[in-house]
């Protein structure tokens, strides 16, 4: 079995990388963007826009995004992995992370408002510490951390859930394959991957928990 899901998990792996970091860097600009204009164009825009996400199925957004960005404007390939990590996984990893998004981007923006109104940000503002410093080494930092446990746990979700964004791009990772054995009625296939999949988020939950004390020193302290 570990020859047949080899090549499989490097082509899931790489799906759910590119995913991930689409999520994490569109997803916590959007959300501080919202977050730092709360109230204005920018942060109704980016709550409307994630709630459209959110109540689109994924083979909606990835068949839209298909024809639209890749047949008619050729921006993306559409199918396969012939080009390689990432130019053939960019389009399918976007339309995997774009429900992870809505949600990353919603998160940061509501946990940013929150930290925005904390005492601690009106005492660095008011000994006259810059607007970009304040925002980013006290808010932000403390804004992130419900993001980084959404994204670590997301990521374990996202090599669960391809199995629909694999089938709409044709790519063949465990996703399909998954698919395919459920078909053929191949239970050890099937449990072998799973297993694996309850791995990676018994990892991914160890990882968030050890960021934890870099983004809050108060958690180090209380571990120490």
């Amino acid at each position: 079995m570990s020859e047949l899901l080899q090549d499989r998990w490097a082509v899931t792996a790489q799906l759910a990388l590119t995913a991930w970091v689409f999520e994490l860097v569109v997803g916590i600009g959007l959300g501080v963007l919202a977050g730092l204009r709360r109230g204005g164009a920018a942060d109704t825009a980016v709550l409307a826009g994630t709630t459209f996400v959110i109540a689109v199925p994924v083979f909606v957004v990835g068949y839209t995004a298909q024809i639209l960005l890749g047949l008619n404007l050729g921006l993306f390939p559409t199918a396969g992995t012939e080009e390689g990590w990432p130019v053939s996984y960019l389009l399918p990893g976007m339309v995997l992370g774009s429900f992870g998004l809505a949600y990353v981007a919603r998160l940061t923006r509501t946990s940013l408002v929150e930290n925005l109104r904390a005492d601690y940000v009106r005492t660095a503002t008011a000994k006259g510490l810059a607007r970009r410093r304040v925002v980013g080494l006290h808010a932000l930092r403390n804004s992130l951390i419900p993001v980084v446990t959404y994204l670590g746990v997301d990521f374990g979700n996202l090599m669960a859930g391809a199995v629909v964004t694999e089938g709409i791009f044709n790519l063949p990772g465990i996703g399909q394959q998954v698919f395919q054995s459920i078909q053929l009625q191949e239970g050890p296939v099937v449990v072998g991957v799973v297993t694996l999949l309850v791995m990676i988020f018994i990892l991914a939950n160890l990882a968030v928990d050890l960021l934890y004390g870099v983004l809050d020193p108060r958690i180090r302290r209380a571990r120490a």
